[in-house]
């Protein structure tokens, strides 16, 4: 089922924390809502949930009109950050816990539960207590309770923010590969961009209650339409640089002595804020080409499988990571930037 947004605005008060939003999921498609702490994402969830309503604006569901029903009459499920499984419950009866309030006779709750923990891989979990499993199997119960009440729209809040580097990483991929398998339509919030980029169709990034850009993960990340989206959408370093159109698809971006031809079809001649991301800086000892951007070695760290590099050059400071570990470089070090073209976006002109 799909979800809409119309011109919607949540106030609490004097405050503004959604300031007239619009925008639509799709059915079956999993959108997420990206942006740091404070920025409206997790009110937004809230308000498709029934968990607030907005001050203004419409809200629809499958093309009906939700802007003043309570959750009770929304068909959403929502799973928390928290998992808010209920400690004194075996996992088999947190799972069913949903079925038996909405009336269903315990034998068919037991049953859908089953078939629920059976769907995220737990099928031989139902007598054990939540504080038995590891957080990865909590959040499992947790979708598995969301999901037997089949709803029209699965909605998560943060979910894997509880979970160490590893084991986020896997969640996340079993949250899309049941997203998929089971065809639902999911709203999805959290504020860590290699996340949503993982298992997001669409991503709607939000800043100080408004939506600053949407779109699939790699528009965002290549072609960010703001300074703000080109900081928060990875690393990206911000600079000056001076900009001329070659053509209608292409512009010239001097940073330095070194100048790149990049694919844009908006930039305008002058001065210009560029970001550089640090994947796109290839490193090299002096002397490089002569189109290169030169500079020196501030700061070198090893990470295992990477060196990272804070580089003072003529167009700024800039951060770089660089694959090779073999031979590093040190601080005060003379180097020559190379630039990648797909790695140096004009964000302001």
């Amino acid at each position: 089922m799909s979800v809409a947004f119309t011109n919607v605005v949540k106030r609490y008060g004097s405050v503004i924390a959604v300031s007239g939003i619009s925008f639509t999921v799709q059915a079956g498609t999993l959108v997420t809502l990206l942006g740091p702490s404070g920025c409206g994402k997790t009110t937004t969830l809230r308000m498709i949930a029934g968990l607030e309503l907005p001050s203004e604006g419409r809200v629809e569901i499958a093309g009906r009109d939700v802007s003043t029903l309570p959750a009770t009459q929304r068909d959403v499920s929502m799973v928390f950050q928290s998992y808010a499984l209920f400690p004194h419950m075996s996992v088999l009866e947190n799972v069913a816990y949903g079925l038996r309030r909405s009336g269903l006779a315990r034998k068919d709750a037991t049953r859908m539960a089953n078939a629920g923990l059976a769907q995220v891989g737990l099928e031989n979990y139902g007598q054990r207590q939540p504080s038995e499993l590891s957080g990865g199997q909590q959040q499992r119960v947790a979708v598995a309770r969301a999901l037997v009440l089949k709803p029209s729209v699965l909605l998560f809040d943060e979910p894997l923010s509880n979970l160490d580097a590893r084991l986020r990483r896997q969640m996340r991929e079993e949250i899309r590969e049941l997203q998929q398998r089971l065809g639902l339509t999911v709203v999805y919030v959290t504020h860590d961009q290699q996340e949503a980029m993982a298992v997001s169709d669409r991503i709607i990034v939000m800043n100080a209650g408004r939506i600053e850009q949407q779109g699939v993960p790699r528009d965002l990340y290549e072609r960010p339409a703001t300074p703000f989206l080109a900081r928060f959408m990875g690393e990206s370093n911000p600079a000056r640089g001076h900009v001329r159109r070659l053509d209608p698809q292409r512009v010239r971006v001097q940073l330095g002595h070194a100048q790149i031809d990049i694919e844009n079809t908006t930039a305008l001649d002058g001065e210009a804020t560029v970001a550089v991301r640090p994947e796109a800086i290839v490193v090299e000892r002096v002397p490089g080409p002569t189109d290169a951007l030169t500079g020196t070695v501030a700061r070198a760290s090893y990470l295992g499988t990477h060196m990272e590099y804070s580089i003072d050059t003529e167009a700024g400071a800039l951060f770089a990571t660089c694959p090779r570990v073999d031979r590093p470089l040190a601080s005060g070090d003379k180097v020559a930037l190379i630039l990648a073209p797909r790695g140096v976006i004009v964000v302001e002109s």
